[in-house]
């Protein structure tokens, strides 16, 4: 039961993100997050994101490395000549940052979601969602993948479509974003494998067993907790509305609805 004067309503962090700073703009009579806002925001939004894929490179790269220790013992480093096999606490030290790059992944690619959802709050009033479609203003401003829009079986989502999809789109566009999805599951699943094949490893060796409950640990923690950022991004809760006041033109106060300057 929701407390006197308020209303529960559910939704997810980040939805509450965007309508919360929706609702900034709308107090915002100084004009203090205009155009000019607007802007800086654009160029944080590409900071996040080349910080997002530099980490996903890294972790790329760490994961192919791990795997080489774990199953190419004599995989040798060329120029050094050296094998990986003979670095001391090699496969320690690999599972450790591995799983540490992802964390830092996974809020690098929340912070990235997070600026472009501001992003298109502005997108959206510049150019009315409620007659134009923002996605295509907002693709002019900042990266957008447009095989998502494309093969979607509802192509604008503020309104309706000029030419809305069949039967046999519909069923093409089930196929093609369930493929997407399997293939990001996939790629999840093969970090998650290679992460646990090394605990496991790690575990039936000869290693202090305080270093092994340690590294277990930190690597659980860390995993766990990077999954749980992205996951609950979009997970929704329940959040309290305060019931807010009607003036006389029955329209919430505060609530002007205008777009930036």
């Amino acid at each position: 039961m929701s407390p006197k004067g308020r209303n529960t309503i559910r939704l997810s962090p980040l939805s509450r993100l965007t309508m919360s700073f929706d609702q900034e703009l709308n107090l915002d009579n100084n004009k203090v997050l205009g155009l000019d806002t607007y802007e800086k925001y654009l160029d944080r939004y590409k900071d996040a994101e080349a910080k997002r894929d530099k980490l996903l490179a890294g972790l790329a790269k760490q994961l192919s490395i791990l795997f080489l220790v774990l199953f190419g013992q004599d995989w040798t480093i060329p120029v050094l000549d050296v094998q990986l096999s003979s670095i001391p606490a090699i496969r320690e030290i690999l599972l450790v940052t591995t799983s540490l790059t992802f964390f830092m992944l996974c809020t690098s690619f929340v912070t990235h979601l997070c600026y472009g959802g501001i992003i298109d709050q502005y997108g959206n009033r510049i150019v009315n969602s409620n007659v134009v479609d923002p996605d295509f203003f907002n693709a002019s401003r900042k990266h957008y993948d447009f095989f998502l829009k494309v093969y979607r079986a509802k192509l604008n989502i503020w309104g309706g479509d000029f030419f809305e999809s069949a039967k046999g789109f519909r069923r093409f566009s089930v196929a093609i974003n369930t493929i997407f999805v399997a293939i990001i599951i996939a790629m999840i699943s093969v970090h998650f494998l290679i992460v646990g094949f090394a605990c496991w490893q790690i575990f039936i060796s000869e290693a202090n067993i305080a270093v092994k409950v340690i590294i277990a640990i930190v690597v659980s923690v860390v995993n766990f907790a990077g999954v749980a950022l992205v996951v609950g991004l979009n997970k929704k809760f329940d959040f309290l509305l305060p019931i807010v006041e009607q003036n006389e033109n029955n329209t919430p106060e505060g609530n002007s609805g205008t777009s930036p300057e």
